[in-house]
């Protein structure tokens, strides 16, 4: 009986086990297979059919077919790529992909900026990055870029098809037309300086003609004005040229000292030749006249005379008003100059004649309890006694502290103000309550006996 309890266990475990082992032997299969079929996918062969089923005519893989190449002439394709590179140098603009707003930013000023402040913009950085000046590269490179951003943004048409288009067709040829070599603009700019010098001398001259024996003014401030000061002032006046003694105005105007200049040979023009360019400039030993004159006189330009200054030292007497003249000599030429005083008016000060009035704001306790204040004196601080009671608008008169000249000395009269003030506190307003609760009441029935 023991024995066929043990077989019948030995069986159901032998049993056991088979079943076991089959079904890991199935799963170790099928994981077998999806191994496969996930490298045959991967390997891009797959087709959707299982590989086990190829002997019953699937077809288990699909192999890619080589592709076929075609190499095109040498000689075309270069032709074919230099096409290609025309047509696309051709749509770029000329301006080698700067961006649309360029030339702006090369002057710094904005798009809807004036044709004055691009001209402006333009001369102080020509100015500043002008070859002569600084000679690098860069600074010449800078320096070109300002010219063609100054001569296409004044022109109002290629200014028009920049803002719209972002360039300018034929840009390199207009620049070349109308850019100006540098060596020719510096000359420009000092011809023009040395013109403007001659123009400020000539008006200058022709003002100080014009003002012979008129006055000038002297402005001063209210203290300065009654306590008298001392000024220092520049006298502009004409003098005799030193060279010429003054004859060369009418000396040049005749034909004895003419003859042609030997420089320019009567042409009024030099002509610069370089490697790069040829420019003509005007003669600066004639002037651009073509003729010299040995009678000219460079000192005075011609005139006879010289705009020259001297400085004088002042002197304004105390008590001086508004309007008084003061009459100056002058040490080289002995003669008079008239000075009118413009006296600035005081926002502390205010003046009668040889006296000064000044307020000084108190409050309701110090004018009802009196006391000792500092107010601002006209020569130096002075003290004041407000008695007890003071009303407002009183008058406190300071002897002998006003203005002080040689027709006597003033009185400085102080006004008293009482301030009455709008916002009180809650300590404050108990305050005046009572007072006002105390007051007698004999001045409530003195007003209205007024009434």
């Amino acid at each position: 009986m023991v024995k066929r309890s043990s077989l019948l266990i030995s069986g159901l475990f032998i049993l056991n086990f088979g079943k076991n082992m089959s079904r890991s032997m199935s799963l170790c299969l099928l994981s077998n297979r999806a191994l496969l079929r996930r490298r045959i996918t991967l390997a891009g062969l797959y087709t959707g059919r299982c590989p086990l089923k190829a002997e019953r005519g699937y077809a288990a893989y699909q192999f890619k077919q080589p592709k076929t190449f075609y190499y095109p002439d040498r000689k075309q394709e270069a032709e074919r790529k230099s096409g290609v590179a025309t047509e696309q140098a051709q749509r770029q603009p000329e301006d080698g992909g700067k961006p649309k707003d360029f030339y702006y930013k090369v002057l710094g000023v904005g798009k809807y900026a004036t044709s004055k402040e691009i001209r402006n913009a333009y001369l102080m950085l020509a100015k500043r990055y002008h070859p002569d000046k600084m000679s690098s590269g860069r600074s010449l490179k800078h320096f070109q870029e300002i010219s063609n951003a100054y001569h296409i943004l004044t022109d109002e048409n290629k200014r028009l098809e920049y803002d719209q288009l972002g360039g300018v067709k034929d840009e390199k040829a207009f620049l070349e037309q109308a850019t100006v070599n540098p060596t020719i603009l510096g000359q420009r700019l000092d011809e023009a300086k040395k013109l403007q010098a001659e123009t400020d001398a000539n008006d200058e001259i022709n003002n100080l003609k014009q003002l012979k024996g008129k006055s000038f003014e002297l402005s001063l401030s209210f203290e300065e004005a009654a306590n008298g000061c001392k000024k220092r002032v520049n006298i502009r006046y004409l003098r005799k040229c030193g060279k010429c003694g003054g004859k060369s105005q009418l000396m040049t105007h005749r034909e004895v000292g003419k003859e042609p200049c030997r420089r320019c040979n009567g042409a009024g023009k030099v002509t610069k030749r370089t490697v790069t360019f040829t420019a003509e400039k005007t003669c600066e030993h004639c002037k651009g006249k073509g003729f010299i004159n040995r009678r000219d006189c460079e000192p005075c330009g011609n005139r006879g005379f010289i705009a020259s200054g001297v400085e004088v030292l002042v002197k304004v007497p105390p008590g001086s008003k508004d309007g008084d003249v003061i009459t100056i000599q002058n040490p080289n030429t002995q003669e008079r100059v008239n000075y009118r005083l413009v006296v600035e008016r005081s926002d502390y000060f205010r003046r009668d004649g040889l006296n000064v009035h000044s307020d000084k704001l108190i409050t309701i306790s110090q004018a009802i309890l009196g006391g000792s204040f500092t107010v601002r004196g006209l020569h130096e601080p002075v003290e004041i006694r407000v008695d007890p009671g003071t009303q407002t608008n009183s008058e406190i008169i300071i002897k002998s502290k006003g203005i002080r000249c040689e027709n006597g000395v003033g009185n400085h009269v102080v006004t008293l103000k009482v301030f009455i003030p709008t916002k009180l506190s809650m300590k404050q307003r108990l305050l005046i309550l009572s007072l006002a609760q105390a007051e007698d009441p004999i001045f409530e029935r003195q007003n209205l006996k007024d009434k």
